[in-house]
């Protein structure tokens, strides 16, 4: 036994001695038995320039994330040292210059612009609303259906007003800009002068707010027009209930017109069609007869036709009117059928 392992140890011995199968024979070979301590060394120096790439990744990785994560706070979040320079809950208002004037008019022809469109097309259709009720409802049902659509106009003219108490207070704050004025405390004066404006206006009373109101007067108007042609219109105050702080019946001179509308052109003599309304005295004419009326007239202009009238009139004067055209033909069709309800009733009492 002892000498099969002897003659197995002198064959790997030799085999180990043998040269290489290139014959080339190696002095010093890189690897030894028994010795791993250079390959491991060997290793490390390989795995070292990998493990400082890894690591300048990891840094640059994290502060990619820092700076994503400050990019995400809102502007004006300071740190801690900076809170302590800037006084935030201190910091009040800047005062507005002449430089600034520029700016408070714009916003203003803004209030203004968005007033006129928004009010323009609601006030006409309501009170077209209104004398289409007028004419075709009789009675209770007309009293209620116009006593709702009379508050809607009401409730347009409060928001009216308040639009245009920011219109007037930003006007305001302008004029004072250009005399040279500083504004202090701007915001805090124009929602201070908005208010009281709202505020003295709720606090007349119902004939002071809407009794001088243009679209009021046209919207009673109209609806007395239609539901009582060729009568004479009342005063306003025959609308509108007095009460405490309105002056007297007697001295109040608040009137609708208090004359007779009969929808007859002063011309023609006949209905109304197509209708051209004076810009000076008010008074309305067919388009057609108006038109040939003016059509040689000297440039200083022609006397109203209209009788008792002696203002001077040229075709540039006249505008069209579609309010009162409506107004017309609503009256045109109650006054027919008016004639045709006292036709009936002729007929039944022949027949009896």
């Amino acid at each position: 036994m002892a000498e099969m392992f002897d003659s197995r140890l002198r064959k790997s011995t030799r085999s180990r001695r043998e040269p290489s199968e290139d014959g080339i024979e190696e002095d010093n070979p890189s690897q030894r038995v028994g010795n791993n301590d250079d390959v491991e060394g060997g290793e490390d120096e390989e795995e070292q320039p990998r493990r400082r790439v890894k690591q300048t990744k990891t840094v640059a990785k994290k502060q990619t994330r820092e700076e994503s994560e400050h990019e995400d706070e809102p502007f004006g979040v300071a740190d801690d040292d900076e809170d302590d320079r800037i006084d935030i809950n201190n910091f009040h208002d800047q005062p507005l210059d002449k430089k600034d004037a520029g700016r408070l008019a714009g916003i203003a022809q803004d209030w203004e612009m968005i007033r006129k469109q928004i009010h323009q097309g609601s006030f006409s259709l309501v009170k077209d609303v209104a004398n289409s009720l007028a004419d075709v409802l009789e009675d209770d049902h007309a009293d209620q259906a116009l006593s709702e659509v009379d508050q809607i106009m009401k409730t347009l003219i409060d928001i009216d007003h308040e639009m245009q108490s920011h219109e007037m207070t930003l006007s305001g704050m302008h004029q004072q800009l250009i005399r040279d004025q500083p504004v202090e405390g701007a915001i805090h004066l124009y929602e201070k002068e908005v208010g009281k404006r709202i505020e003295e206006f709720h606090d007349k009373t119902t004939r002071k707010k809407y009794g001088s109101h243009e679209q009021y007067v046209q919207f009673k108007q109209g609806v007395f027009e239609v539901q009582n042609p060729g009568v004479n219109i009342p005063p306003i105050n025959d609308f509108i209930p007095r009460e405490d702080g309105d002056e007297s019946d007697d001295e109040d001179e608040l009137e609708i017109g208090g004359v007779t509308q009969d929808f007859k052109c002063p011309i023609t003599l006949m209905l109304l069609e197509n209708p051209l309304k004076s810009s000076t005295c008010g008074h309305a004419f067919s388009g057609e007869a108006i038109r040939d009326y003016l059509k040689r007239c000297p440039p200083s202009g022609k006397s109203c036709p209209a009788a008792g009238c002696s203002q001077k009139l040229t075709i540039v004067m006249m505008v069209a009117d579609s309010g009162l055209e409506k107004r017309v033909r609503l009256a045109a069709r109650r006054a027919q059928r008016d004639e045709d309800n006292s036709d009936a009733d002729d007929n039944d009492e022949v027949i009896e």
